[in-house]
């Protein structure tokens, strides 16, 4: 990596072309080094490398900062998917272009853009010129987002921070749910962060909300690691699409449903789209098999059901995750 491309990397991954100059870098320089492909020419004065990634591009491009579940994404962690590229834009800001073509303006209508607008500039330089901190990216989701999407993230990143480079602690949530609005901070009490995917949270908000309880990761002596855990000798196993194109995955999968029954439990499984799509089904399998657990539990070989998560009191249907965002 040449020096110019160090500086431009040193200075944020984006960098603007004043500051370039002020490291001594002058226009000759910057249009050769664009002519050879060191460098790529962002929008009007800004500068980046190649490598950058193409979401990032797009929203300097466009004039803003990736933000929400764009930024979530971009951190490595676990994120609903979304069809839209979700920037922060200043509100003083103007010139907004396309994310595709900086000669274009941007249309505010597309479809596949969610912009917010914001108080807050964009830095011109250093760690967050090119996406919101994973702080204000969060409280970005929870202000602009349902509740299960919410604690989705929230439950992700704060999984992620368990020997990973990003993530939250127990800490940083009291910092986000205070600059929070007031209508989220209920669903404070509701974050965990022992799920390994999306889909087992959102299976767990289900659970709690149609009263059952629900135990994230429990692990059994002799059998491993489990989604969940619903009864005394009760499991779930909550498969996304990817589980399916895993043969070891399933191999491991099949040996630890055997060694449950082996004794006396039972492991349910559930995909994501029955969930989804037909959670009545998947309540009254777990309502069925619970009525047998509760009858054989003085003869199950598993420990007494350990913490139980209270169960969500309120009347209305947990919204659906951000798949549709």
């Amino acid at each position: 990596m040449g020096a110019l491309t160090t500086d431009i990397v040193d200075l944020g991954l984006f960098a603007k072309r004043a500051w370039l100059r002020r490291q001594g870098w002058g226009d000759g320089v910057l249009k050769g080094a664009v002519r050879r492909g060191e460098i790529v020419r962002v929008r009007k004065g800004w500068y980046s490398v190649p490598w950058a990634p193409p979401s990032a591009v797009e929203a300097v491009r466009i004039g803003g900062r990736l933000t929400g579940l764009s930024a979530l994404r971009s951190y490595g962690i676990w994120t609903p998917q979304t069809r839209k590229l979700h920037v922060a834009v200043p509100v003083a800001a103007r010139g907004l272009r396309r994310p595709g073509d900086m000669r274009a303006r941007l249309n505010v209508g597309d479809s596949t853009i969610r912009v917010t607008w914001t108080e807050e500039p964009n830095p011109r330089r250093g760690p967050f010129v090119w996406r919101t901190s994973l702080i204000d990216t969060l409280v970005h989701i929870l202000g602009n987002h349902d509740r299960v999407t919410a604690i989705v993230c929230l439950d992700a990143a704060l999984h992620s921070a368990d020997g990973r480079k990003f993530g939250i602690t127990e800490e940083d949530l009291d910092v986000i749910f205070a600059k929070a609005p007031r209508r989220t901070q209920s669903w404070r009490s509701e974050v965990d962060g022992r799920a390994e995917a999306g889909g087992e949270t959102e299976f767990r908000l289900k659970c709690l909300h149609a009263g059952i309880p629900f135990v994230p990761q429990p692990v059994i002596v002799g059998v491993g690691r489990l989604d969940g855990q619903i009864g005394p000798s009760t499991f779930v196993e909550v498969d996304g699409e990817e589980w399916h194109n895993d043969p070891l995955a399933f191999e491991v999968d099949r040996e630890r449903v055997l060694a449950v029954i082996a004794r006396n439990g039972r492991t349910l499984r559930f995909s994501y789209k029955l969930m989804r799509h037909n959670w009545e089904l998947c309540e009254r399998a777990m309502r069925s098999s619970l009525r047998d657990d509760y009858q054989l539990a003085r003869v199950t070989e598993f420990p007494a059901f350990p913490g139980r998560m209270r169960p969500r009191r309120t009347s209305a249907e947990p919204s659906e995750s951000a798949r549709r965002a």
